[in-house]
């Protein structure tokens, strides 16, 4: 027997010299999880196992409102004291813990991960960082299909080319910590709203959102299904979805009563796209009561439709009801069927063709056509909402365990995580300024470098500065003795996340009376060539230009004219006359403010299409225009000027004055 032994083993060791052991991974995770489900219609979640409010305050979201769940919002259980219950859950991006009392669950039930499912996602292709939030979904619903999605790209790929323009995403929370400080979208402690009540995210903020791994569970997995149409949405769960809305009943066409339901169901069907997805989409674009979009009186004796808002965007309510009422009109939406049928045609050629498959993939286009552009909607919430809006429909119609199929992006390189921002990182002054001088130029929260000029007998001079958030600190403020010519001050603000900002003073002992107009117009960064002035930032208003000289050189006069007429405001423009006088010498120089063609003081697509058109031959530039169009200031317009105005709209880049 002990000769047949070891006649096993020596054949067991020269098997191994042909095939190499491969050993299995064992990852270190835990094996057990218990999940319960909201079963009222709004329940709120305590900070401790009480009700009484003055010790165990409700649970607050980050804008400060009190956090409400409501069935069938998948909990994890994570502990359990009397009759109350510790959860962990999901709610708009943040990973929040609390207590419930364990009568408002159902369905409460452990589970216990398949190693062998989380092998099979590995081979797959999914990151370790994926695999465990993937087994608990698996183990609840084991008919659910995940599959990988390439992107080709790093995370920090996408951030960088989904940040520019800034105002390509939006944001609309009152958390400032997930708002952008960028010139941009924030000047002078005032955030830009892009639209109304909405404003462009921080760079970690939109990290985050793009980051699938924060999105890994029940209420928020539907953002990843395919979108392609599906013979189990049928009509009945479309009525779910669209139940208390105001598209559950009737509409008349063509003299035949349908209801909304059957319309949806019949696009998708049409169009290859889920009628589910498309419900869930109308009602996250208009509200259950419908928005002014809706139903809109287009002045000609019709009534238009734009359920879907193609073409709502703009600054101003007026902005966003006439681009969504055009773009009705335009395509023939002159009732709910064509307004339906219609845009469903465009989302399922314009996106659901193009890769563009899943709602995060209408959001963040980083696999198909015209990358990080051709995105349906500026929201960088909306995949997390309308996934929640379709897992509750599923769930109302009993179907949320079908076999679903899953498209869940993967980067080339994630990092080991992402978080929302819980501290500010403004680093911001709101305000800044000298005594005895003004700064050159004058205040800008997104400028670090300034000048300033005394006259020689100044010896002291204080600096004031105003954080733009409570929370930072500023240091460098107070008295600064002026001894030398030249004297450099520093201004530093530190956020509350410790990111530093420094804004940089130089002060310059100057001859008061005795500067030429052009020396006084260089003093104060502005740049003088042949009869023509230049340096302008963009949105100034003259009257800044002129106390900065009147301040600095109080023998000087200055005056304005715009045809001729004097002014003592307004925004800089190209073709302003700029009147400076000292010592007995004068000069009037043109303003040139490069990219502003059409001389109205801004850079717009009108600009823009002056210079295409020059270009082109069919129409041409003159006058001050001229100037102004030649952004490289090579004393030509050719194609590369036409390309930093491009760029400057685009967010890419700043024309430099």
């Amino acid at each position: 027997m002990k000769k047949l032994v070891n006649y096993f083993l020596n054949f067991l060791m020269m098997i191994s010299l042909i095939v190499p052991f491969i050993p299995t991974k064992v990852y270190a995770m835990q094996t057990t999880y218990t999940y319960a489900y909201i079963n009222e219609t709004e329940l709120s979640v305590r900070q401790c196992p009480s009700t009484d409010t003055s010790v165990c305050p409700r649970l607050k979201d980050c804008d400060g409102d009190t956090i409400w769940l409501w069935r069938p919002r998948a909990v994890e259980v994570i502990g359990k004291e009397g009759d109350w219950s510790k959860i962990r859950f999901n709610y708009w991006g943040y990973t929040y813990e609390g207590y419930v009392y364990t009568y408002y669950l159902d369905q409460y039930e452990t589970y216990t991960l398949d190693q062998n499912y989380g092998n099979q996602l590995r081979a797959k292709g999914f990151p370790e960082s994926y695999i465990e939030k993937l087994l608990k979904m698996h183990a609840k619903h084991p008919s659910w299909n995940f599959e990988v999605s390439n992107t080709g790209v790093s995370l920090e790929d996408a951030v960088n080319g989904e940040i520019i323009p800034i105002s390509k995403n939006l944001i609309s929370t009152r958390d400032l910590n997930q708002l952008s400080t960028d010139p941009a979208a924030y000047s002078n402690g005032y955030y830009v709203q892009f639209e109304p009540g909405w404003y462009a995210p921080s760079r970690d903020a939109l990290r985050y959102y793009l980051d699938p791994r924060n999105f890994l569970d029940d209420n928020s997995i539907f953002m990843f299904e395919q979108l392609s149409y599906n013979e189990s949405q049928n009509e009945n769960v479309v009525q779910n979805i669209l139940n208390g809305s105001f598209l559950a009943g009737n509409y008349s066409y063509n003299g035949e009563t349908k209801t909304y339901a059957s319309t949806f169901v019949e696009a998708g069907k049409k169009y290859g796209v889920s009628p589910v997805h498309l419900a869930a989409r109308v009602l996250q674009e208009q509200g259950k009561s419908g928005s002014m979009t809706a139903s809109m009186d287009g002045g000609d004796g019709k009534t238009y439709y734009n359920y879907f808002n193609f073409g709502a965007s703009g600054n101003s309510t007026d902005a966003i009801y006439n681009g969504a009422l055009n773009y009705a009109k335009r395509s023939g939406w002159d009732s709910p069927y064509a307004s339906i049928m219609g845009a469903t045609s465009e989302i399922s050629d314009g996106y659901i063709t193009n890769n563009q498959d899943t709602l995060y993939y209408e959001k963040f286009n980083i696999i198909g056509s015209s990358r990080y552009w051709h995105q349906y909607m500026a929201n960088v919430q909306a995949p997390y909402s309308e996934g929640y809006t379709t897992y509750r429909s599923y769930w109302d119609a009993h179907i949320s365990d079908l076999s679903f199929t899953f498209k869940i992006p993967v980067y080339t390189d994630m990092g080991s995580g992402t978080v929302l921002p819980t501290q500010s990182s403004n680093n911001n002054l709101k305000s800044l300024s000298i005594t005895n001088t003004s700064l050159v130029p004058g205040f800008d929260s997104s400028i670090t470098e300034y000048k300033a000029y005394v006259t020689s007998n100044i010896t002291k001079v204080n600096i004031k500065a105003e954080v733009a958030d409570s929370k930072a600190k500023v240091t460098g403020t107070g008295d600064i003795n002026i001894s030398a010519n030249t004297t450099n001050a520093s201004v530093k603000v530190t956020a509350e996340d410790g990111s530093v900002k420094e804004y940089k003073i130089t002060i310059i002992k100057t001859e008061s009376g005795k500067d030429t107009p052009k020396e006084i117009a260089n003093s104060i960064g502005l740049t003088v060539k042949d009869n023509n002035i230049s340096g302008f930032s963009i949105g100034r208003d003259i009257s800044d230009y002129v106390n900065m000289i009147k301040t600095n050189f109080n023998t000087s006069e200055v005056k304005v004219y715009d045809s001729y007429k004097e002014i003592t405001s307004g925004i800089v423009k190209t073709g302003l006359k700029f009147k400076i006088k000292n010592n007995g010498e004068e000069a009037t120089y043109t303003v040139i403010l490069y990219g502003d063609t059409n001389c109205d003081g801004k850079i717009s697509a009108q600009d823009f299409a002056k210079v295409k058109s020059h270009l082109l031959g069919a129409t041409k530039l003159s006058g001050d225009s001229i100037y102004s169009a030649d952004t490289n200031k090579d004393g030509k317009i050719s194609a590369q000027d036409f390309a930093k105005i491009k760029s400057h709209l685009l967010g890419a880049s700043k024309l430099q004055q």
